[in-house]
């Protein structure tokens, strides 16, 4: 997904190809037909049911919405030439959500209501993505040779366009042109099939997605596996895909910690698992529930990732590239309470939430899966599980401290140690947040806008992305390790936190890290970042450094908010937000601190406040004590 991702070349004839044993034991249990979510048009009572839901009548809405854009969104070759010429993706970053969505819900609604209305539309849009010279995003660092076709490589992209194609084909076949199936046909074989079959294989040139523990694993190998099964006519061909996949899916298991933390966040954990979802419910479907990925033990602490994240009121941890505003998937979070299966838990809660908020109508996969394999297409239900006061992943060390049901707080907080060479990775260890309600009042600032930069050796020139612009020290005048000017995936594993201690009571939550490995400074001996929240009164955070040098050094920490913030000589900062506020103490007992402030000038502009000792230290701490605003105080 950027600088140092490269394709695989395995030594002494060394393939991914599955064993062959394993693939005639799939082909044995596997169901005799091609097979996808999808149903044909023609299996009207499936659509009427659908049609008859709320679902399919936001659906119908949606479609006539997507249809009369003036103008209409398209792709050209000329649009993805401008982007490799210039590096603006500014004009082209919308167009393939529009284009997906567009692509995924006018042949469903096509189903619903079979006029054919926008059946014109359908192949229109079919004919423009097969014309384009390369389905993969024009930023790649090979987009030119992927564009002049010298090369191939299959990308997110790539394999939603095919989703989507085979989607269409599957509901629309009867219905579609004879140039139109045709069509669909050649281009998935040219684009999507030969190259992967040809690469896993030879064991050279495999796309490197096929071993990383993110969501390009499971996105990519969800579609493709959802297309081989439709489209290839041999049972023995359909048997060798799912070997394939039930192989190399193994490592988007590896994705997750033991504790089923998912270091990407919340938002590319719904990206990752719903696709780990596409594939599990696609294996289990062929195999007539012989093979259900979803029961394995570790899956099952996996699936209960973006429900343990609510820190409280729909607020989220905003660590590494999580967007601020980020509202996982009702249906996601209870997925193994809704889906078809004769062996689910009882809904022992009958909590309805919405299962189609949020949607991404440009995942033709979803949207099938959630209309055709729910138990109810019109409600979700959450499971029997209850929220506690905290949730502590020891092997990641991340934290989050909630009031708890007989706490009269509304104060909620997270911290984070680990490591800086985790995916979408932020130099943010030893960050915190401060929230009252649902506002984070102190912050970690979250995602940046994707630019060329974001995934390239320059990652951590970005103020959003590198350690200055998250709440931690700045240690003799250096920032976290990666620096500035270099990244690859993988790379900054050495900066990291060890956990020195942590207790928890019903009263508070405590959580001790040292932090020195984190920053390549010589004379730097220890540094200490004690975090504890208490949940007693009115609530209160603190978070105390303790830095220790071989020669005297300067010494700076930072909060870092979204809010509007007041700051006094006597050391008391005032920050406030929708209505809610916090109080911040800032005390030392080792020197005079001066105050800075200033505005992170990045694609978004949270407010750096910070405090440097005037003279150089030996040895010295800072501490934060941060308390609620009552609410009739509170402004902003």
């Amino acid at each position: 997904m950027g600088h140092g991702d490269q394709n695989l070349n395995l030594p002494g004839g060394l393939n991914f190809a599955p064993d062959e044993a394993r693939v005639s034991e799939l082909d044995a249990m596997m169901i005799p037909q091609t097979w996808h979510l999808a149903r044909p048009c023609e299996d009207r009572e499936s659509w009427e049911r659908v049609r008859e839901s709320e679902a399919g009548r936001r659906l119908i809405k949606e479609a006539r919405g997507l249809a009369s854009e003036d103008p209409l969104s398209v792709i050209t070759n000329e649009d993805c030439l401008y982007v490799m010429e210039t590096g603006d993706r500014s004009k082209f970053n919308p167009l393939p959500l529009v284009v997906r969505a567009r692509m995924s819900v006018l042949p469903i609604v096509e189903c619903l209501d079979p006029t054919g209305m926008y059946l014109s539309r359908i192949e229109d849009d079919i004919r423009m993505i097969c014309a384009l010279n390369s389905w993969t995003f024009p930023m790649h660092v090979k987009a030119r040779a992927f564009h002049e076709r010298r090369e191939i490589f299959t990308d997110l992209a790539s394999v939603h366009f095919a989703g989507i194609l085979v989607a269409t084909l599957h509901m629309l076949e009867n219905r579609l042109s004879p140039e139109i199936r045709t069509l669909i046909r050649e281009e998935l074989d040219t684009r999507i099939f030969q190259p992967f079959e040809e690469r896993v294989r030879s064991g050279q040139d495999v796309f490197w997605w096929v071993m990383v523990p993110h969501n390009w694993n499971s996105v990519c190998l969800s579609c493709i596996l959802g297309c081989a099964l439709s489209l290839k006519e041999d049972p023995h061909e359909r048997a060798w895909y799912l070997a394939v996949v039930e192989k190399l899916i193994k490592h988007s298991e590896d994705g997750f910690e033991p504790s089923g933390f998912y270091i990407e966040g919340v938002g590319y954990w719904g990206y990752g698992y719903s696709h780990y979802i596409l594939a599990a419910e696609l294996a289990r479907a062929v195999t007539r529930g012989k093979i259900d990925w979803l029961k394995q033990p570790r899956v099952e602490a996996i699936s209960h990732f973006g429900y343990r994240m609510e820190i409280q009121e729909g607020a989220y941890p905003t660590f590494a590239d999580c967007k601020r505003e980020v509202l996982p998937p009702q249906w996601l979070m209870h997925w193994l309470n809704n889906r078809v299966d004769p062996s689910r838990l009882e809904r022992s809660t009958e909590v309805a939430t919405n299962p189609f908020d949020p949607i991404h109508y440009q995942f033709a996969e979803i949207l099938h899966l959630l209309l055709l394999h729910q138990v109810d297409i019109n409600h979700a239900y959450a499971g029997p599980e209850e929220r506690g006061p905290r949730e502590w992943f020891e092997d990641v060390q991340f934290l989050i401290s909630r009031p708890g049901t007989e706490a009269t707080t509304r104060l909620a907080a997270t911290f984070k140690g680990g490591h800086n060479g985790s995916n979408h990775n932020h130099n943010d260890l030893g960050t915190f947040t401060v929230l009252v309600g649902r506002e984070e009042l102190l912050t970690d600032p979250g995602a940046e806008i994707y630019t060329k930069r974001t995934f390239s050796r320059q990652r951590y020139e970005g103020n959003l992305l590198n350690s200055f612009g998250h709440p931690v020290p700045v240690v003799a005048g250096e920032l976290q390790f990666p620096d500035k000017t270099y990244h690859r995936t993988g790379y900054g594993r050495d900066a990291y936190t060890l956990l020195v201690a942590r207790s928890f009571t019903p009263e508070r939550d405590r959580v001790v890290i040292e932090m020195d490995r984190a920053y390549r400074v010589p004379t730097l001996i220890n540094l200490i970042r004690a975090f504890t929240y208490d949940r007693t009164g009115e609530g209160s955070v603190e978070v105390w450094d303790k830095i220790k040098y071989s020669e005297p050094q300067s010494f700076e920490t930072a909060l870092i908010t979204y809010g509007e913030w007041d700051w006094d000589e006597s050391r008391l900062l005032r920050v406030s937000q929708g209505g809610e506020a916090i109080e911040v103490e800032v005390s030392t007992d080792d020197g005079d601190l001066e105050f800075a402030h200033c505005i992170i000038q990045e694609s978004s502009t949270p407010t750096r406040l910070s405090w440097r000792f005037k003279e150089p230290v030996k040895e010295a701490s800072i501490r934060f004590l941060v308390r609620p605003v009552r609410r009739g105080k509170a402004s902003g």
